[in-house]
């Protein structure tokens, strides 16, 4: 039997993200999402979480988007803004690692403290798995007793306190059809059918895979 959670990242990004994952939600397969402290969306979808209380929320911790939560000046460009990506790379080496736990821990506290019980953590753009991150990773898995998501060989390169034995990662983004917005959907499912049992097809018998 192949088992999968399939999850939504960047929930309260904004009301049409929001939207959208609740639509998947009631009408679809999602049976999970991780919700952004600190971007433009995150009270609505906090309402949303709680008027959908099967739907499992998490923490998705943000290094690389939007504005921080706390003062840490390592964390943030001229313009009091995260790092994107892009540059989030070229200034890693500045950052202040506790000013990263500090603003990752007040992410998770602000949605704790609205009311929300987390099913478990991750990241935008996936830096809780990066090298540089994995002891601050570490840290705030064992203040929290929250797992976190199993991507990039995370559980090879760091022991976690609260994992789930979730052993596969399988993005179902990246995918031509998928992505192609110049198509409308209902235009477009034959392929994007196609592609989502190619996704399927690599989930192992008996394991827990996130999609």
């Amino acid at each position: 039997m192949k088992k999968v959670i399939i999850n939504a990242d960047d929930f309260g990004y904004s009301s049409a993200v929001n939207l959208g994952i609740i639509k998947s939600y009631k009408e679809g397969v999602l049976t999970s999402t991780t919700l952004m402290a600190n971007m433009p969306g995150r009270d609505e979808a906090i309402m949303l979480a709680k008027e959908n209380p099967d739907l499992g929320v998490g923490g998705h911790l943000v290094l690389t988007c939007g504005k921080p939560l706390t003062k840490g000046t390592s964390l943030i460009d001229g313009n009091g803004d995260f790092y994107s990506l892009a540059e989030y790379k070229k200034h890693r080496n500045e950052m202040c690692d506790e000013e990263i736990f500090q603003e990752w821990s007040h992410q998770i506290d602000y949605l704790m403290d609205h009311g929300l019980q987390l099913t478990h953590l991750d990241s935008h753009h996936h830096v809780h798995s990066f090298p540089e991150n994995l002891e601050v990773t570490k840290r705030i898995a064992e203040k929290y007793h929250l797992c976190f998501r199993n991507v990039f060989g995370l559980e090879e390169n760091i022991e976690l306190p609260d994992q789930k034995e979730i052993k596969g990662f399988l993005d179902l983004m990246n995918h031509s059809a998928i992505r192609d917005l110049t198509i409308p959907f209902k235009e477009n499912r034959t392929r994007c059918f196609e592609e989502i049992q190619t996704v399927l097809d690599q989930v192992a018998d008996n394991e827990i895979t996130e999609l």
